[in-house]
């Protein structure tokens, strides 16, 4: 299965390479390694308690958008509930995700999130994919998901 999620991916990037989408923005200093490691344990607790597949979260960040997951989708909405970024309904906290955002990407962060503040779904899954999927729409190239 590893092999086959491994292969899938290297594939998708391959694919990419060979358009014109924008890359995603992947070097020492981005993603912030503070923001890394500060999602490290929620991240943990996710992939434990929503069997999401570490290979699903790496090919949603840095490859493509893809809704056919729902363990992805609520492993979403997992990371947002550890991280007190959203409320009973899903609804964002743009406030307190701003405070993980560093002050010098602070104008990235408010482009990226201001058409991303009321979520659209059914369940919170639903609502937390949503979310992800306008902010990784609105700037392909520095979206990431922990």
């Amino acid at each position: 299965m590893f092999l086959l999620s491994t292969g899938l991916l290297l594939l998708d990037l391959m694919l990419i390479f060979a358009t014109d989408k924008p890359m995603p923005r992947r070097d020492a200093d981005y993603p912030p390694q503070f923001v890394l490691e500060a999602a490290r344990i929620p991240h943990r607790e996710c992939v434990a308690e929503t069997g999401v597949a570490e290979a699903a979260i790496k090919r949603f960040s840095d490859v493509e958008i893809f809704d056919d997951d729902e363990k992805l989708k609520c492993y979403m909405d997992c990371m947002f509930r550890k991280t007190n970024l959203t409320d009973e309904k899903g609804e964002l906290h743009f406030g307190k995700a701003l405070e993980y955002v560093p002050q010098e990407l602070e104008d990235i962060a408010l482009k990226m999130g201001v058409k991303c503040t009321k979520p659209k779904g059914k369940t919170l899954c639903e609502r937390a994919f949503w979310i992800h999927k306008c902010w990784k729409t609105a700037d392909p190239v520095h979206y990431f998901l922990a």
